[in-house]
């Protein structure tokens, strides 16, 4: 299975010229850094609204009078 992956990789290295290489190469970086950031940014304001349902919680059940377990 990995020999026909560097393989498939060796012919098409050879296939390609080296400007065309390293176009992918740019192409595959920008994507992979904009994929990062919108995670980071995505995972950050997951873990914000989490928080504030952990503490909407806490704060409703301690209102009912019962003691809250933590979450």
């Amino acid at each position: 299975m990995i020999t026909k992956i560097f393989g498939a990789v060796s012919r098409f290295s050879k296939e390609e010229s080296g400007a065309a290489m390293v176009e992918y190469a740019v192409a595959l970086l920008v994507v992979t850094a904009i994929g990062i950031g919108t995670m980071s940014a995505i995972g950050g304001n997951a873990s914000a609204l989490t928080d504030a349902t952990c503490t909407g919680l806490s704060t409703g059940v301690t209102d009912a009078g019962l003691t809250p377990e933590a979450c």
